[in-house]
């Protein structure tokens, strides 16, 4: 600082940046483990508290000598109900001889982990001679933004906030800058940043992640099925986001199918779940998945079928990407009518149920079905069938099809 500046420090409100930054553990993160860039924890972030200097020409040189801009991790919902609420608050203060490139300002390197989402937050101060320009950027020199950056001036009365696509892992610049090269006094903005993950991660059953996203993206989630069961989606940035079931080598077991519809059987073994996301101006979503244990027994085929006794109830799933059949058998002590073979479930395209008798000749051309989560037909015939013993087969219309059933007739 030139010694004549110094002086006029003591005249000017002059300050930089005090600002308390968090890092939260990549807990289940595939993409960039390695956290830089980062202080206290979120706990004692929370803790922190501002100098309490009566004199500001004091403050003003402590903060010139401890300039820092880093940045917090969202990396819940949690976290994110408390950024905002001063946990990452600071003042970014500079003069005309403060030069990023072209213009006065500040600009601190910063090293992001994955792609993702950072939220900057920003208030130009009442008492400063011009607004600022803030964002992340390629560059020291605050020539490249990322994605788009966000302009306060002095008159505004609320924060700016403005929600930028981190493309990929790697060292960034937060920053902020002047909208003149050269003024008498000083800028000053109120300013802070969220870093939400936005990689492939490793999800447990009814764990809710938080994904940055804001762009168009793919993501893959990686889940361990410890038993024959069926998960489905309960949480994505929107119910018409595409989602595959695909294996551990991620090739596809399933059909691509909107969120709202994705339900999946599924053997004990590792999957990953694809999730296709379109735009979204809030810049994260929370991806969540339910998981349910299915003991199932029944035959894999017409000679091994197993028992069902009439109004009762039976449980079972039909697997990813199999060509699986369940069979069950019923014995008619006298000619009957079957008022009703009902398919009950979720799945993320259709499964069905016919019923044969002892020769292997289908009873009634039409079958009980259940298509995705909602529509089901139930299957009756029209008059009295003669006595004997009958079969119910219950099959998916694609391999790419799969789901849960509970199945009953009367």
């Amino acid at each position: 600082m030139k010694r004549g500046m110094s002086k006029l420090l003591s005249i000017l409100l002059i300050a930089t940046l005090v600002f308390t930054s968090a890092s939260v553990a990549f807990a289940g993160t595939e993409e960039g483990q390695a956290v830089g860039g980062t202080a206290a924890s979120v706990k004692n972030a929370a803790a922190v508290q501002p100098a309490k200097i009566g004199d500001r020409a004091a403050q003003i040189k402590t903060a010139l000598e401890r300039k820092n801009l880093t940045w917090f991790e969202i990396s819940n919902e949690s976290d994110f109900d408390r950024f905002g609420n001063g946990i990452v608050d600071g003042e970014v203060i500079y003069t005309a001889d403060d030069k990023v490139g072209d213009y006065p300002g500040y600009a601190k390197a910063i090293n992001l982990p994955a792609k993702g989402v950072l939220i900057m937050r920003g208030r130009a101060m009442l008492d400063s001679v011009t607004g600022a320009y803030f964002g992340l950027y390629k560059d020291s020199a605050l020539r490249n933004k990322v994605d788009t950056d966000s302009y306060s001036s002095p008159t505004d009365t609320a924060s700016k906030t403005t929600i930028i696509q981190v493309p990929a892992a790697g060292t960034y610049y937060l920053g902020v800058h002047s909208t003149y090269k050269n003024f008498a006094g000083y800028a000053g903005i109120t300013v802070e940043a969220g870093y939400i993950n936005g990689g492939d991660k490793t999800i447990s059953n009814k764990q809710k992640v938080l994904v940055g996203q804001k762009s168009a993206q793919a993501n893959y989630f990686k889940f361990n099925a410890k038993n024959t069961g069926y998960l489905s989606v309960v949480n994505a940035a929107d119910e018409y986001d595409k989602v595959t079931l695909c294996n551990s080598k991620k090739k596809a077991l399933s059909n691509s199918v909107y969120a709202k519809y994705a339900t999946f059987g599924v053997k004990k073994g590792t999957y990953w779940i694809k999730v296709d996301s379109d735009y979204n101006s809030k810049g994260n979503y929370t991806f969540q998945v339910n998981y349910t244990k299915i003991k199932e027994k029944s035959g894999t085929k017409r000679a091994k079928a197993v028992s069902l006794k009439k109004n009762k109830t039976v449980k079972g799933t039909i697997t990813a990407g199999s060509k699986q059949t369940d069979w069950y058998k019923f014995k008619l002590k006298k000619d009957s009518k079957i008022k009703s073979l009902t398919l009950k479930g979720g799945t993320n395209g259709k499964i069905e149920a016919k019923i044969y008798n002892s020769k292997g000749k289908a009873v009634s051309a039409k079958t009980a079905s259940i298509s995705y989560n909602g529509y089901r037909y139930s299957l009756y015939t029209s008059g009295k069938i003669k006595k004997g013993t009958y079969y119910i087969k219950v099959y998916n219309a694609n391999k790419k099809h799969s789901g849960y059933y509970t199945l009953s007739w009367k």
